[in-house]
Order: structure tokens, then C-alpha cells, then sequence
């Protein structure tokens, strides 16, 4: 009964539209279950690397520094180049940070990479809500907004699961490398969206 209204609404679009809002969906799907993977792994990982707990927390909130940086010229970036392009930089970012931690095992480069990490969000949010917002119909923009933000919760409670089974079954390399690969995954998901609004309008 839960997914009977959402369908319903998608079942009246037009195939052009409905392709787009479920590529963007997938794409929801896996860049939200890839950042979420690090929540519980990477202060472990930190912390193995020989991080104290002041360090595991300086580094963890490079993340929010990234995100409130870089969105407001992320937010004009996609009105004057397109909300696609911004979320491909989301996208493309969530993709190459994991190689970073595969790296670096200071804590001033992970401080770092975890600032540029969180341009990851700042882009990602901002293009795939303006994006959702162009593409639904005005009569059920609020609705269909709201289907589409239900990536968010939906990666953030499977991510950390898989990200904590993969850190205690294969080690960091094999997590972080499964973050990269679904992040790329939802990269190209991204580049298949068609945005019928141009820049500027």
C-alpha cells in the first residue's frame, strides 16, 4: 500500500519523464548508500591509521566544512550551467574521494580529503532537488519532491550496513573501493538524465 501512490503517479507521466525521475532515483539511491557507507568505518579507520579521538573528529567534520564552502557557488553554478552539471560533480566527486583514503594515512590529508569529500554532498543535493523540481509536473511537484527525497533515508540506513559488513569481512580496501565502484555506477546513472529546462531559465 506504501508504494501504490508513488506508482500510481509515475504510471500517468509521459516515458520521457518517467525514465528521467527513475535514473535520478537510481542515482539517489547509490550515491546516498556510498556516503553513508563511511559513517560507522571511517573513524575506525582513523582511528587504525593512529588518529586520536579529537583527530577522528576533526577529520569526520572536514566533511561539513566541504559542504558549507562550496554550496552556495554550487547553488549559482547550477542556475547559470544547468542543476545537471552540478550533480555530475556530486556524482564524480563521491566516485574518486574513496581512492583518496586508499592513500592517505595522515591525519592533515584526511582532514583535506574529507573537506573535498564533502563537496560530494553540497553538489549532489543541490543539482538532484533542482533537477527533481524542473522535471515534476507543477501539480504534484511537492509530492513527487517528496517520493524522490526518499533516496536519502533509504541509503543512509543500507550504506552503513553494507559499509560495516564490508569493513569486517574484507577490510578497508574492498570497502573503500565498493564506495568508488557504486558512486561511478550512479555517475553514469546521472549522465543519463535528460534536463528539459536549459541554464538561466
Amino acid at each position: 500500500m506504501f508504494f501504490a501512490s508513488p506508482l500510481k503517479a509515475f504510471n500517468t507521466f509521459d516515458t520521457d519523464l518517467r525514465r528521467n525521475l527513475l535514473i535520478l532515483f537510481a542515482a539517489g539511491l547509490l550515491f546516498w548508500s556510498s556516503t553513508a557507507a563511511f559513517l560507522p568505518t571511517l573513524p575506525l579507520y582513523i582511528q587504525d591509521v593512529g588518529g586520536s579521538k579529537q583527530e577522528i573528529g576533526i577529520v569526520m567534520g572536514g566533511f561539513a566544512i566541504g559542504l558549507l564552502l562550496f554550496r552556495p557557488m554550487l547553488g549559482k553554478l547550477a542556475d547559470k550551467r544547468g542543476r545537471k552539471l552540478v550533480l555530475l560533480i556530486g556524482t564524480a566527486v563521491a566516485a574518486i574521494a574513496p581512492f583518496g583514503y586508499l592513500v592517505f594515512t595522515s591525519i592533515p590529508l584526511l582532514f583535506w580529503l574529507r573537506i573535498f569529500h564533502g563537496i560530494s554532498i553540497a553538489a549532489f543535493t543541490t543539482g538532484y532537488t533542482a533537477l527533481v523540481a524542473d522535471l515534476a509536473p507543477v501539480s504534484i511537484r511537492g509530492e513527487i519532491i517528496s517520493y524522490m527525497s526518499l533516496t536519502a533515508p533509504i541509503g543512509l540506513a543500507v550504506g552503513p550496513a553494507i559499509g560495516g559488513y564490508l569493513q569486517e569481512t574484507s577490510g578497508y580496501s574492498r570497502l573503500f573501493l565498493f564506495t568508488a565502484t557504486i558512486a561511478f555506477i550512479g555517475l553514469l546513472c546521472a549522465s543519463q538524465v535528460i534536463n528539459r529546462h536549459s541554464a538561466g531559465k
